[in-house]
C-alpha cells in the first residue's frame, strides 16, 4: 500500500482532516502496562509496531497531541519538507513506492505515519491528548510511575521514550520582545491563518527551516528582512516529482527501490566518515558548496555574507534550491548580524539601522539540551537532566544508568550529520526490541546499563567529537555549552549499526526478582516484521 498517498485518497481512513479514526483519550483513567511508549512520531509509532512484533500486547502510547506524526504533525509553516531524500527517510519495512516528491512535504510525511499506525493496529494502543509531565522509578515495587497533566496516572514495567530531542521551540531573549505591537510566529508553532500579503516581516535566522519558509512567505510580503547570525552551508537539493512511472517501477521492482536506498546510504555515510576524521571529502564539500555560491550570487558583498566562516559540516548543512534565489529578491534584505532589540513597531540590528515591522518570524530551531520534555526520577530519586548537568552520559544514546527499563529514542549522542534519521531510529528500536526479548527469555525484571560502561561509552563518544569537523570550533544547535557536543553520533551510520545490532547483556545489571513477560504467550502471538 502507498501509505503516503493512501490517506489522502477518498474513501480511505484520513482521507479529510478530522474524518472520523479510532480514537483513545484519556481525562482521567491511566491504567497499568508492560510498556508505555511516550511520542507517536517517527520514533514512536516504529517501536510500537516492532513491539507489537515480538508479542508485546500490554501496551500504551501515550501522545500529547490529537494526532500521530511528530514533528510532522507539530511543524506546518509553509514550505516545510524532509531535506533527506524520501527514498531514505522512511521505514525500511515500509519504504513506501508511492511518494509524490523526493523530498515529500510536512503533510505527506505524517499522512504516511498515520497510515503506519492504521495498518499495524497501533492506534487502539495510542491514548490521545496525554501529556506526560513527570516520571519516577519506584524500586521496590520495580515499576516507572508516570504521571500527565489531565491528572491520569499510569505505571509501566518499561517506558520507551520517543518524544524526540526537537519537539521544544526555542525562541531567544531579545530586548523588547514582550513590547512588540504586532505579529510573533515561530515556525514550530505555526499559525495557519496567516497571510503574509502586504506584510513586513523580520524573520529571524538561517538555518533549515529559514531555507523552506522564507521563500515562500517572501513571494506575498511586501518586505523580509532577513536576520542572519552566522551563514549556514548550503547544497543543492535538486527535488523532484516522482512521477507514474517511477512509482510503478518501484512498486513492481521492490528491489530497484532498495537498491536507490542503499546508493544514498553509502554516499552519506561516505560523508559522514569524512566529518569524523575530516579527510579530503570534507575539502571537496566545500568546494562543491562554494561553488553553488558562486553560480546563485552574482552580487559580491551578497556573497561574502552569505559564505560561512567555518568547515562544512561543523553546523547542519541546508539543502535547499530555492534560498539562494529568495535572497535576491528586490523585496529581501539580509542583515547578516543577529536582532539585537525590538521596538514596538521596529527591529534594530548592530548597525543600529531602525526597520519597520508588523510581523516577526522565529525560524530559531528548538531547545536540545534538555533532551526529554518531562521531569524524570531514576534509582535514588536522582532527577534526570540533574544527573546529565555534566553531559548527557548514556550508553549508545539508548539507556542511562540508574533508570532501570527507560529506553530512548532519539536521544543523546544519536544525530547524524549526514545521514537518514529514519534508519537511526530503527537501530535503536531493534536494540530496545532485543532487550525485551531477552528478558522474556531470562525471565528478568529489570536492566540498569552499568555505570562504567556508561562513562566509557560517553567518553569515547565526546573524543571523538573533539577531533571531527563538529568539534572545529563553529557555534550552533550540534553543540552546547563549553563547546560540548551530546546531540550528534561522531561516527557512520553503518557503525551505529554494528553497535546497536544486538543487545549486550554483559553491559547491563540484570534483576530476576519477577518476570515481566511470559516466556511462551508472548513469543505464540508475536507477528513476523522484517527488521532493519
Amino acid at each position: 500500500m502507498d501509505l503516503a498517498r493512501a490517506t489522502a485518497q477518498p474513501g480511505r481512513p484520513g482521507s479529510v482532516p478530522g474524518q472520523s479514526r479510532s480514537r483513545h483519550t484519556d481525562p482521567a483513567p491511566g491504567g497499568h502496562y508492560a510498556v508505555v511508549v511516550i511520542g507517536s512520531g517517527m520514533g514512536g509509532i516504529c517501536a510500537a509496531i516492532k513491539l507489537k512484533g515480538i508479542g508485546v500486547d500490554s501496551l500504551a502510547v501515550l501522545e500529547r497531541a490529537e494526532e500521530v506524526g511528530g514533528t510532522w504533525r507539530a511543524n506546518t509553516y509553509p514550505g516545510i519538507a524532509v531535506d533527506t531524500s524520501i527514498l531514505q527517510y522512511s521505514l525500511s519495512f515500509e519504504p513506501n513506492p508511492g511518494w509524490s516528491r523526493l523530498y515529500a512535504g510536512g503533510a505527506e510525511l505524517q499522512r504516511y505515519l498515520i497510515g503506519l499506525s492504521e495498518k499495524y493496529g497501533i492506534r487502539r494502543h495510542i491514548r490521545f491528548g496525554t501529556d506526560v509531565t513527570e516520571m519516577r522509578y519506584a524500586e521496590n515495587e520495580q515499576l516507572w510511575q508516570i504521571s500527565t497533566r489531565s491528572g491520569a496516572t499510569y505505571t509501566a514495567n518499561v517506558v520507551v521514550n520517543a518524544t524526540g530531542h526537537l519537539s521544544t521551540p526555542a525562541i531567544p531573549s531579545i530586548p523588547g520582545l514582550d513590547q512588540f505591537e504586532g505579529q510573533v510566529l515561530h515556525s514550530a508553532e505555526w499559525d495557519a491563518s496567516f497571510d503574509a500579503s502586504g506584510r513586513r516581516i523580520a524573520a529571524i535566522g538561517s538555518g533549515a527551516s529559514a531555507a523552506q519558509l522564507v521563500p515562500c512567505i517572501a513571494r506575498d510580503a511586501e518586505q523580509v528582512y532577513v536576520y542572519q547570525r552566522s551563514a549556514p552551508w548550503v547544497f543543492p537539493r535538486d527535488d523532484r516529482p516522482i512521477g507514474r512511472i517511477e512509482a510503478a517501477v518501484y512498486r513492481h521492482v521492490p528491489f530497484v527501490l532498495k537498491a536507490q536506498r542503499w546508493r544514498r546510504f553509502w554516499g552519506n555515510d561516505k560523508v559522514a566518515y569524512a566529518f569524523e576524521k575530516q579527510n579530503e571529502t570534507v575539502g571537496k564539500q566545500q568546494r562543491y558548496a562554494e561553488d553553488f555560491i558562486e553560480r546563485s550570487i552574482p552580487d559580491p558583498e551578497l556573497r561574502r555574507a552569505v559564505t560561512p566562516d567555518y568547515s562544512v559540516g561543523c553546523k547542519r548543512r541546508i539543502m535547499s534550491d530555492d534560498w539562494y534565489p529568495a535572497l535576491l529578491r528586490e523585496n529581501v534584505e539580509l542583515i547578516p548580524s543577529a536582532l539585537t532589540e525590538v521596538r514596538p513597531r521596529s527591529v534594530v540590528g548592530p548597525d543600529g539601522v531602525e526597520r519597520p515591522v508588523d510581523t516577526i518570524v522565529f525560524n530559531t530551531g528548538f531547545a536540545v539540551e534538555g533532551f526529554m520534555p518531562m521531569k524524570v526520577f531514576g534509582t535514588g530519586g536522582t532527577e534526570l537532566h540533574d544527573a546529565w548537568s555534566d553531559g548527557a552520559q548514556t550508553h549508545l544514546g539508548i539507556t542511562v544508568s540508574g533508570y532501570p527499563n527507560l529506553f530512548l529514542i532519539s536521544g543523546p549522542n544519536t544525530a547524524i550529520g549526514a545521514g537518514s534519521y529514519a534508519f537511526m531510529i530503527e537501530c535503536q528500536v531493534r536494540y530496545i526490541t532485543g532487550a525485551l526479548e531477552l528478558m522474556r527469555r531470562r525471565g528478568l525484571s529489570a536492566l540498569d546499563v552499568r555505570l562504567d560502561v556508561q562513562r566509557r561509552s560517553y567518553w569515547k563518544t565526546q573524543s571523538r567529537l573533539s577531533g571531527s569537523v563538529y568539534g572545529s570550533g563553529c557555534e550552533g544547535w550540534y553543540q552546547g555549552e563549553g563547546g560540548r557536543i551530546d546531540t550528534l553520533w561522531p561516527g557512520t551510520n553503518a557503525e551505529y549499526w554494528w553497535r546497536t545490532r544486538r543487545f549486550d547483556p554483559k553491559s547491563y545489571h540484570l534483576v530476576t526478582r519477577a518476570p515481566i513477560f511470559s516466556r511462551t504467550a508472548a513469543a505464540a502471538s508475536a507477528t513476523t516484521i522484517p527488521a532493519a
